[in-house]
């Protein structure tokens, strides 16, 4: 379930990111530069390496969450038991008794997060780094640097990691000062039982996600502000 929550996560942003691309493609090269099998070739390497840098960022909101989780359960899983005793008199909590070891299996939960995020981490370092050089190794064939491709890399990456980064930081942080302003039980007055979210998972993936965007945005507009290399000359 874990895998297929980060999977839900990256393929739309993965299509977000590669409609963006396409737009510069259409946008710059205009035909201008050949499209050759080192292109399609480079192209592929900078998608895969992308692919690459948001399973590692993926992996890291993870695994900061089952760290929030080593400090205090609540922060990243729903504990009954604090939410239980945060109630306010004369409010009851859910109808269904807390399961027998709920505390190990919260324990289990956090463990498999932990796993599953180094690797991710691991499997993303590995794919950026291996298309990472085959980008480098199609770059002085014919056609396999193409503006629009290069360009667009950084674009892309812009495009998909603040896709991560704003609404994550946006419900991590709300949801962390909820916990500690209002208290994970104090919405039980209105909604008859304990609703609060933790705040730990998306907290860490804006951890993981805002600096990578603002790191990509700098090199964004700093790629912008450099000249368009001239078109190469025609041939009658």
């Amino acid at each position: 379930m874990m895998m297929v929550s980060v999977l839900g996560f990256l393929i739309p942003v993965a299509i977000i990111g590669l409609i963006a691309w396409i737009v510069v493609g259409f946008t710059r090269s205009r035909g201008a530069e050949p499209f050759t099998l080192a292109t399609a070739t480079a192209l592929y390497a900078r998608v895969l390496f992308i692919t690459g840098v948001l399973l590692a960022l993926a992996g890291a909101g993870t695994v900061l969450k089952a760290l929030f989780g080593f400090i205090n359960l609540s922060y990243s899983y729903f504990d009954y038991n604090v939410y239980q005793k945060q109630l306010p008199p004369g409010v009851s909590g859910p109808s269904v008794a807390p399961l027998t070891g709920a505390a190990s299996y919260l324990e289990q939960q956090r463990g498999q997060d932990l796993v599953l995020g180094i690797t991710l981490i691991v499997i993303g370092v590995l794919v950026a780094v291996a298309h990472y050089y085959l980008a480098r190794a199609v770059a002085g064939m014919v056609g396999g640097s193409p503006n629009w491709v290069t360009r667009g890399t950084t674009l892309a990456l812009a495009v998909t990691t603040a896709i991560g980064a704003i609404p994550s930081a946006a419900q991590g942080l709300y949801g962390m000062l909820s916990y500690f302003i209002i208290g994970p039980g104090q919405n039980a007055v209105y909604t008859g039982g304990p609703t609060q979210q933790p705040w730990g998972e998306p907290l860490g993936a804006a951890i993981a996600f805002v600096p990578a965007w603002i790191f990509v945005m700098t090199r964004l507009v700093r790629d912008l502000r450099k000249p368009n290399p001239p078109a190469p000359a025609s041939t009658p």
